[in-house]
């Protein structure tokens, strides 16, 4: 979101809770904004984001986006959809709520967090390559 376009006192809300997302909470004003998108550039790459106006209705206006992001320190992948609701106040937008699936968005963080083995994981399973002469799979 570029800050051109946030009126000065815009307040910006991200609804999951902090075990879900180390981000949500209320950012307040452009700086608070501008600080928000680069702690997300930080910890994201975003590989596809893909806005819809879904509703408009006098100053409010609905959306949802469509995203990809990889997490930087991971390489995990996530993607889904947030539903978007923007105020607007003298042609500027004055409050922006961001919603999604805090479940799922949990379940990555907290995946993305635990710390991933190293060596080969299929090495205690002795399992031997190749196909099967018998039983199931043969």
């Amino acid at each position: 979101m570029a800050v051109a376009h946030v009126h000065p006192e815009v307040i910006y809300t991200i609804h999951n809770g902090r075990d879900a997302s180390p981000l949500a909470g209320n950012y307040r004003g452009p700086d608070g904004c501008r600080d928000l998108g680069y702690a997300m550039l930080a910890v994201f790459d975003y590989l596809h984001y893909e806005p819809t106006i879904v509703g408009v209705e006098n100053h409010i206006v609905r959306a949802q986006v469509n995203f990809r992001y990889r997490h930087r320190e991971t390489g995990n992948i996530i993607e889904g959809s947030r539903r978007l609701v923007f105020e607007i106040k003298d042609d500027l937008i004055y409050r922006l709520d961001s919603c999604e699936d805090t479940l799922r968005l949990e379940a990555f963080m907290r995946m993305s967090r635990e710390v991933p083995p190293t060596g080969n994981l299929l090495e205690q399973f002795d399992l031997e390559i190749g196909r099967q002469k018998s039983g199931a799979g043969a």
